[in-house]
C-alpha cells in the first residue's frame, strides 16, 4: 500500500499537470492492479481542501462531490471513513469551514468536548 501526498491527490482531482498526472494516473493503475488501495491521511484531506478552495477556487458543493467520489472509490482507504462521512454532512448543511468540522468531529469521535471561540462551530457543535 502506498499513501498519496497532497500534491498527488490534487492532481488527481484537477488534472491540470500533464506530466505528473501521467505519473499518478501510473501509480493507481498498478496499486489497482495489484489489488492494493491507496491511503489518503486526514492531514491530506484537510490540505487538498484548502488548496482547491484558495487556489482553484473550488466551491463548497464540487468538494463535497469530490469526497463522495473519492469515498466511493475503491481504490482509495481513509483513517477513518465514518468519522469522514460525518464531517461531510455537517460540512454540506453547515457554514463553518471543512477543517472546523473536521476538528469538531474528530473531538466528537474521542468523546472530547471542543473548545473553541468559534461561536458559529459551537452553536452547530450543541444543535
Amino acid at each position: 500500500m502506498v499513501a498519496f501526498d497532497t500534491n498527488y491527490l490534487v492532481r488527481h482531482i484537477v488534472q491540470d499537470d500533464e506530466e505528473q498526472c501521467a505519473i499518478v494516473a501510473s501509480v493507481l493503475e498498478t496499486e489497482t492492479r495489484e489489488d492494493r488501495s491507496i491511503r489518503i491521511f486526514d492531514l491530506v484531506l484537510l490540505e487538498t481542501a484548502w488548496v482547491l478552495q484558495a487556489i482553484y477556487e473550488l466551491n463548497r458543493e464540487a468538494w463535497v462531490e469530490i469526497l463522495e467520489e473519492l469515498l466511493a472509490d475503491s481504490a482509495f482507504v481513509f483513517d477513518d471513513p465514518t468519522r469522514l462521512r460525518a464531517v461531510i454532512k455537517m460540512y454540506r448543511k453547515g457554514k463553518a469551514e471543512f477543517a472546523d468540522y473536521f476538528i469538531l468531529e474528530t473531538a466528537h469521535s474521542e468523546s472530547l468536548e471542543l473548545k473553541t471561540f468559534d461561536k458559529k462551530l459551537l452553536e452547530e457543535s450543541q444543535a
